[in-house]
C-alpha cells in the first residue's frame, strides 16, 4: 500500500504512523473520478432529460443487447438490484423501457426499449461521448489506447478482488 510517514501528527499521541498518500494511491484516484463522473452526469441528465445517470446505464445497456433481464444488468455493470429495478419502473412509466414475458421462464422479465428509448438513447450517448472526450482530451491517442488497455486489465482483476479474504494476521 502505497504510504508516507507523518510524525507527531495532531491527535495521534505523537505516534508516527503510516497513512495513505492520495497522490499515490489508485483507488482515491478511480473514486474521485467516479464520483465526480456519476454525479455530474446525474445532475446534467435529469435536467436535460428527465433521467439520472442509473437510468442512462440501463437504457446503454438495453440498446447494446436488447431483450436482456434486470439482474443481467446488474451483473453486467455491477449496479445494486434495488437501483435497478427503481430504474426498471420509472423507465417503463416513462415509455422508454418496455417488459417482455421470457420464453424459457415465464418469471423473468425480459426488458427492450421502446421507439421513445431509443431517441432518448441517441440524445444521450451523443452527450456523454462529449464528456468522456473532455476527460480523455489530456491524452494522446496512443495513451488513450493503453489507458482502456490498463482499465481493461484491472477490470479483469475484479473478481480476485471480490474473493480476496486476507488472514487473521494479514491485518495486524
Amino acid at each position: 500500500m502505497p504510504s508516507t510517514k507523518r510524525s507527531g501528527a495532531a491527535g495521534s499521541g505523537g505516534v508516527d504512523r503510516d497513512v495513505l498518500d492520495l497522490g499515490a494511491y489508485v483507488p482515491y484516484f478511480l473514486t474521485a473520478i467516479s464520483n465526480t463522473w456519476s454525479r455530474s452526469s446525474s445532475r446534467l441528465y435529469l435536467e436535460r432529460f428527465g433521467v439520472g445517470v442509473t437510468e442512462w446505464r440501463l437504457i446503454s445497456q438495453l440498446a447494446i443487447e436488447p431483450g436482456i433481464a434486470a439482474q443481467r444488468i446488474c451483473e453486467i455493470i455491477g449496479l445494486d438490484k434495488g437501483a435497478v429495478s427503481r430504474s426498471v419502473a420509472a423507465l417503463v412509466a416513462a415509455g422508454h423501457v418496455a417488459e417482455g414475458v421470457d420464453g424459457r421462464d415465464g418469471r423473468r422479465q425480459l426488458l427492450e426499449l421502446t421507439a421513445s428509448g431509443y431517441a432518448l438513447h441517441d440524445r444521450l450517448i451523443a452527450l456523454a461521448t462529449r464528456r468522456e472526450q473532455i476527460l480523455l482530451d489530456a491524452l494522446t491517442p496512443e495513451e488513450r489506447d493503453q489507458f482502456t488497455d490498463f482499465l481493461r486489465r484491472i477490470h479483469a482483476r475484479l473478481p480476485a478482488l471480490r474473493e480476496f479474504r486476507p488472514e487473521a494476521k494479514d491485518e495486524a
